[in-house]
């Protein structure tokens, strides 16, 4: 069983990791939020979901009162599926539907295991990670700071390792050079206007954004090679077809690039918790794959001027894509996906 979600970056590894653990003969079943992207995502990849009604433990003592009333309605219910269900493993992805699946397979004593995906590791999981089998993490830095967590990478959806450059371009019906500017799954507001602007008039490469859902309808653009789009949920098909990617710094973004081998713009969003996107992005410019631009230094000039630079400087490009791809980590699903089903103590055998 794989529980949590809210956004793409906990979500969309989930997934990953259910399909190998499917290849591999395993039955996989979900425990979300009613109100997470996980509700889309998981039946239209075929996965039976358990939704739960929860809410954050932020705002009024109001409000924290029913987001507790909540966790322990969803900590009964868990508790419920888990018993039915029956499985080997629990695997928490981070979320709100995380915390009480994981807290209700410790109670009945299945074997539970946590996947983090950034780099600095949340408080619940941090708490969390004491009373799992093993924790799982994304970035080394993270292993640091959780004792006994064991380095995995990110579990990434095998059509960004696959796709040519060409095929895309063909796919999607766009003229080269292209330039990707994508905020994540939940938008990016500030890095959607300045790219708004930043190409709003007539460019010599095509320039594709996809704003999210939020944003979109506050963006326009006078360029008719800037497109921008609400949503694209095959956005391995665009990250193919770039010769430059403009991304926030969330896990998935980061390793989908690095999967794909595209060289990179990083704006990490600041107002992160623990600014843990800076940390992510700080493994991949440190390391020569990428290059950093703060949010308090974005504009539209500044970005237009750091894509163009980028755009014609060739060697520079394929440096960046070169080592980009060498921070990928193609065999994490499956590397996760055999953590869960190996043998434990709680097995017969």
């Amino acid at each position: 069983m794989i529980a949590g979600g809210g956004t793409g970056g906990h979500v969309i590894p989930a997934l990953c990791v259910a399909d190998r653990l499917g290849a591999l003969g395993a039955v996989v079943e979900f425990v979300g939020a009613e109100s997470g992207i996980e509700s889309d995502l998981v039946p239209r990849a075929g996965y039976r979901l358990h939704s739960l009604p929860l809410a954050g433990f932020s705002g009024s003592i109001r409000d924290r009162l029913r987001a507790g009333a909540l966790f322990l309605r969803a900590l009964v219910r868990c508790r419920e599926v888990i018993r039915d269900f029956g499985p080997r493993a629990v695997l928490g992805v981070g979320g709100y539907a995380s915390a009480p699946a994981v807290a209700a397979a410790n109670l009945l004593r299945v074997p539970t295991f946590l996947h983090e995906q950034n780099s600095v590791p949340g408080r619940v999981n941090r708490i969390a990670s004491r009373f799992t089998e093993e924790m799982l993490v994304t970035f080394p830095e993270a292993g640091e700071r959780l004792e006994g967590a064991a380095w995995v990478g990110m579990p990434t959806r095998g059509e960004f390792f696959d796709l040519s450059r060409e095929e895309a371009l063909q796919r999607r019906g766009l003229e080269p050079p292209v330039v990707l500017v994508f905020g994540g799954s939940g938008g990016a507001l500030n890095l959607n206007l300045a790219a708004a602007e930043a190409f709003r008039e007539e460019t010599p490469y095509t320039v594709v954004q996809v704003a999210g859902r939020r944003d979109f309808p506050r963006l326009s653009t006078e360029n008719p090679r800037h497109r921008i789009l609400e949503y694209e949920p095959e956005i391995w098909d665009l990250v193919a077809a770039a010769e430059v990617v403009v991304i926030r710094s969330g896990a998935g973004s980061l390793f989908d690039a690095a999967a794909a081998g595209r060289a990179s713009l990083l704006v990490p969003f600041p107002h992160a918790t623990g600014d843990h996107q800076t940390r992510n992005a700080r493994y991949f410019t440190d390391r020569g794959a990428a290059e950093l631009l703060p949010d308090p230094e974005l504009t539209a000039a500044a970005l237009r001027a750091r894509v163009e630079a980028l755009l014609e400087d060739g060697p520079r490009r394929a440096a960046l894509a070169a080592r980009m791809r060498e921070l990928s980590t193609p065999e994490a699903a499956g590397e996760v996906a055999r953590r869960l089903l190996q043998p434990t103590g709680n097995d017969k055998e």
